[in-house]
């Protein structure tokens, strides 16, 4: 069960909203996340009585006792009634951020709400396993998120300063295998958050979940109307109301993480993890009731639950067209065998420019045609939009100036010449066009790879590659 008793330290904890439970049909309303995790437990607790009634039905057990009732939801559990329960307490947290959400945007006047649909406001992170506290000696576990970010945040308001330097004092993150400092105390308790991955706001119509009300706030200015979006992004070609909007997201071209079981290289931790657990791990965690299929993350598995189901859960989107499929792959094999050859060509080929209606053709004619490569590490080929309406071959990947030179100090360690590595470009402030005719971003001191260069895609190592 979860630590359902347990309080924290902090003003800004104790903030009164109104916390409505929607469990089921219950209406209950509570103030304080204290009376509210409570109430959510008795739910929690006559459901775990349930559990030793004789003679129950075993398919009637697994889809009511590891189901969440939580309106809008639909989770439920394959491993155990106390994962259900961890789920469930992340809904108290999140109804939490959602009225905090609510009431930050009554405080700005001038911002619309958001406009997305409402269907996925209760949808929430996968949580797998419990919270562990990962300061120095302490390793306390929790499977109520409020009182582990509450527990974590006591850690900040506890620490002591520590002398640093004649008379500067600071105070020293205590996080397994972190040697992070701050200055003030806010900066700590702000900093610890990179490690819990707290957020402090929510959508209260969508349910995004943000790590500040300027993010939140951002989340609603990109609803505004397309012609609005005065911003745009000169390697992707997307729009964005705010010149800070378009920064923030340009950040994301930058990769800044390598695997380091092979040469693909991220932007972001998530992306990485995504990554191996997909292309380098053989575990299957989700398993089917029905058979034997087993897959890799939940969004999968429900999508493969259908494929069981009596009635058809999708239907072709063509105009007059009646198929309909248990399966979603299904219905996009009927809709490129059936209906693709009705759509106009969408991808050319920078260099003859042939055009095709299907992104993998084109990348089948890049590669048999004019003998392109995979970037190392990466397995496909990205397409850009152009002003013409044509999606063509994306030429540059950008990558840290940081994360360039680890890999250069790993090629020099697996004895690489330097004439053999990638070809690269600091660009700075007065960038222009590069050779060949190629016209590189400005991006204030990163470094861009797979650079286009005598007709040949250039990667890491790609003398080495084989042709896939």
């Amino acid at each position: 069960m979860a630590d359902s008793g347990m309080t924290g330290r902090g003003v800004k904890r104790s903030v009164n909203v109104l916390l409505q439970c929607e469990w089921g049909s219950c209406s209950y309303v509570a103030s304080k996340m204290e009376e509210f995790c409570a109430h959510v437990s008795d739910h929690l607790g006559a459901r775990q009585l349930r559990t030793g009634e004789e003679n129950m039905d075993c398919e009637a057990f697994l889809a009511d006792e590891f189901c969440c009732l939580w309106q809008d939801c639909g989770f439920f559990s394959l491993d155990s009634q106390l994962e259900l329960f961890r789920h469930v307490y992340f809904h108290c947290y999140h109804t939490k951020l959602k009225q905090l959400g609510l009431q930050a945007l009554q405080s700005q006047p001038d911002l619309i709400p958001c406009q997305l649909d409402t269907q996925s406001r209760n949808m929430i992170p996968e949580l797998q396993e419990s919270f562990i506290c990962m300061w120095d000696q302490c390793e306390s576990t929790f499977d109520n998120a409020e009182w582990y970010y509450r527990h974590v945040d006591s850690h900040g308001l506890s620490t002591e300063y520590e002398v640093a330097g004649k008379e500067n004092r600071v105070l020293m993150c205590g996080w397994k295998d972190c040697d992070c400092s701050c200055k003030s105390r806010c900066k700590l308790r702000e900093h610890l958050r990179s490690h819990t991955q707290e957020k402090v706001v929510s959508c209260p119509n969508c349910g995004g979940m943000f790590s500040n009300n300027t993010k939140f706030y951002d989340h609603l200015r990109r609803q505004t109307s397309l012609d609005q979006h005065r911003f745009q992004c000169t390697h992707c070609s997307k729009r964005f109301a705010t010149e800070r909007l378009l920064r923030d997201h340009m950040r994301n071209h930058v990769n800044h993480y390598k695997c380091p079981l092979c040469d693909m290289t991220c932007p972001l931790p998530s992306t990485l993890r995504t990554h191996i657990r997909f292309r380098h791990s053989d575990e299957r965690p989700y398993k089917c009731q029905h058979c034997e299929y087993s897959c890799k993350n939940l969004v999968d598995l429900r999508k493969h639950l259908d494929t069981h189901s009596k009635l058809p859960a999708y239907c072709c989107e063509y105009e007059d067209c009646s198929f309909t499929a248990r399966s979603l792959c299904s219905v996009k094999a009927h809709y490129r065998k059936v209906h693709e050859g009705d759509s106009a060509p969408r991808y050319k080929c920078h260099i003859c420019e042939k055009c095709f209606t299907r992104g993998n053709n084109l990348t089948v004619h890049l590669r048999k045609k004019h003998h392109f490569k995979w970037p190392s590490g990466h397995p496909r080929f990205r397409y850009k939009e152009h002003d013409d309406g044509f999606l063509r071959l994306q030429l540059v990947r950008y990558e840290s100036v940081e994360l360039t030179e680890q890999l250069m100090k790993e090629r020099e360690k697996q004895g690489v010449p330097l004439d053999e590595a990638p070809t690269c470009l600091v660009l700075g402030q007065g960038a222009g066009a590069g050779s060949d005719g190629v016209d590189y971003e400005r991006t204030g001191g990163e470094r861009t790879t797979d650079c286009w260069q005598n007709d040949q895609l250039l990667s890491k190592d790609i003398a080495s590659e084989q042709r896939i």
